[in-house]
């Protein structure tokens, strides 16, 4: 079997792993400057889109298709623009020159500068035409200017061949260096090394010693240290293996003579064995009864063990037991919220109903006073518009009480609804976020506390709306109990924003309130079961915990909270949610 030499192999390992990476940066170069070069190409679209929108705009509001033909051929003629799409109001093409898409691949809605994403090699950039006439505007139709990868990669020609040319001179120059250096370094000194070794004799250790030439302090020295010291050590070892032998011859001469002594031990010995056996057979009777002693102990350990392991099932099952009833209390707790806003809505609903009764009492009275006089034939003009007075104010208050009764009753059945399950829901969130808000105001009206909402008006998600409620309704409870405690008017903040990742989104929710704050070491165990600075007056310590259960599990989102003392508290999440358009 042919040997492979050590410096070829370390050498073509390195130059490998040097070729493999200097191949990866020049293709991540590349792909850097081509979509640089595109990133400008979309730039300039948008560049010409926004120079020509104002006369093609006015030209399709004139339907003057020469002037849109002569603005198209202009576009086309302009290096970056490889294709030109113009539509009308109705979606009808106007103009298609060039290379562009199909009409399939547009945005199906009017949207305002939106790039349309590389397919086949053409990318553009699309955006609607306003027409701005006597204070209104009017979309008129839509233009698309289209590029392609052609286009980029003829801008970006140079570039590639000075970052190809570049890597290709590092490439064979590091190559040179590096076969010059393994071997001047390595090869050499290796060959050197091999004939030296190949020429050894035992008989003549002092002539096989290597000697190595122009080597300082490396590897190979060691090397050459270490085989002469192994010569050094053989010599030693030839010295003491003579003496060794002569010693040998020695201890032989006097093996004999021991034997002869050995063979009158044996004899005397022999007598003293049956001695001996005496005191084993007593010995073996010692070690009976300590096995028997042994075995109670066993037994004794088997029946320990067995009462240890009917504990520990005793134990696991208090265990269970306790989960359960953690449970039990955090349901509890989810419902018990529930019940405060029952018993707030209820106050709140009495009223408007009470003024209604009474209106409704009130016009009862006179009617059966008109039902009276009309009866005895008393019934005058005066008494007739004076109840048709009488009745429209009765009316009045009874149709404005009971319709503010309703928006009540509105506003807090979905909640209440929502809460009680997991049904998952199409909403408007900043809606549902002020019915939310409605709902509470029973708790809220007794202070001076604000809660402010910062949410896109036209966003509709689809999610667990139960879940989303239940964590609004735990934070905006536990600042009016903890955070503002001491503070008449405090305030609370709900800012929502949505990130788009890949083909997923996520809706990112911020709670603050201005309240006196939390120490760090109540920070760390805010989400704790049954942690609570209120166990005097009631806290049970479950409804951050319950919030981040409902964020973690129900939204599959994750939440972190922060605070100083005075500062206020605040509480970040975020969870995946599908966003309706």
């Amino acid at each position: 079997m042919a040997n492979k030499s050590i410096s070829t192999s370390l050498l073509t390992r390195v130059l490998s792993v040097y070729f493999l990476l200097t191949l990866m940066v020049t293709a991540i170069q590349i792909g850097a400057e081509y979509f640089d070069t595109k990133r400008a190409l979309i730039s300039e679209l948008q560049n010409q889109q926004s120079t020509f929108s104002g006369s093609l705009t006015r030209s399709l509001w004139e339907f003057n298709n020469p002037q849109i033909d002569t603005i198209a051929d202009g576009l086309i003629s302009i290096p970056a623009i490889a294709g030109v799409l113009i539509r009308d109001d109705s979606g009808n093409i106007v103009v298609q020159l060039g290379e562009t898409l199909s009409v399939e691949d547009l945005p199906e809605q009017a949207a305002d500068g939106y790039m349309l994403p590389e397919q086949n090699g053409i990318f553009g950039y699309f955006d609607t035409l306003i027409f701005e006439f006597s204070g209104h505007s009017t979309r008129v139709g839509d233009v698309t200017l289209f590029s392609t990868r052609d286009i980029a990669i003829d801008r970006i020609k140079l570039s590639l061949a000075f970052i190809v040319g570049n890597a290709f001179i590092k490439s064979t120059f590091l190559l040179i260096l590096f076969s010059l250096a393994f071997s001047r370094m390595l090869n050499r000194p290796l060959n050197d090394l091999t004939r030296q070794i190949r020429s050894f004799r035992l008989d003549n250790l002092d002539a096989s010693r290597v000697r190595l030439h122009d080597q300082h302090n490396n590897e190979l020295v060691l090397i050459e240290q270490a085989y002469n010291q192994l010569i050094d050590n053989i010599e030693e070892y030839q010295d003491d293996l003579q003496r060794t032998q002569h010693k040998l011859k020695l201890a032989n001469r006097q093996l004999d003579e021991q034997n002869a002594i050995l063979e009158q031990e044996v004899a005397r010995k022999t007598s003293r064995l049956s001695q001996v056996m005496l005191d084993l057979e007593q010995r073996k009777n010692e070690l009976e009864l300590r096995q028997e002693k042994l075995e109670r102990e066993i037994s004794q350990r088997r029946t320990m063990e067995s009462t240890l392991r009917q504990s520990n099932q005793r134990l696991e099952a208090s265990l269970q037991h306790l989960k359960e009833t953690q449970q039990q209390l955090v349901e509890s707790e989810k419902m018990a919220s529930l019940g405060g806003l029952v018993a707030g809505i209820t106050h709140d609903v009495n009223t408007p109903i009470g003024i209604s009764v009474t209106a409704s009492s009130f016009l009862i009275e006179k009617l059966d006073e008109l039902d009276n006089a009309l009866e005895n034939k008393q019934l005058t003009q005066a008494q007739l518009k004076k109840f048709i007075s009488e009745g429209r104010e009765s009316l009045t208050l009874l149709d404005s009480n009971l319709q503010r009764a309703s928006e009540l009753i509105s506003s807090f059945k979905q909640v209440a609804v929502d809460q009680a399950s997991d049904a998952i829901r199409d909403i408007n969130l900043k809606r549902y976020i002020e019915d939310l808000v409605q709902s509470l105001q029973p708790q809220l009206k007794k202070t001076q506390h604000q809660v402010h909402v910062d949410c896109p008006q036209d966003l509709y998600i689809r999610c667990p709306a139960g879940a989303i409620s239940q964590i609004f309704t735990n934070l905006i409870l536990n600042s009016l109990l903890h955070g503002f405690e001491g503070i008449t008017a405090g305030n609370m903040w709900i800012r929502v924003s949505v990130s788009h990742d890949g083909e997923s989104d996520r809706l990112h929710i911020t709670y603050r309130d201005d309240g006196v704050g939390i120490s760090q070491q109540q920070l760390d165990r805010l989400f704790d079961p049954f942690f609570t600075t209120k166990r005097d007056e009631g806290g049970s310590g479950l409804g951050t915990h319950i919030v981040r259960n409902l964020v973690t599990q129900t939204l599959q989102g994750d939440i972190d909270a922060r605070s100083e003392p005075g500062e206020g508290l605040t509480y970040e999440f975020s969870f995946p949610v599908i966003i309706l358009t």
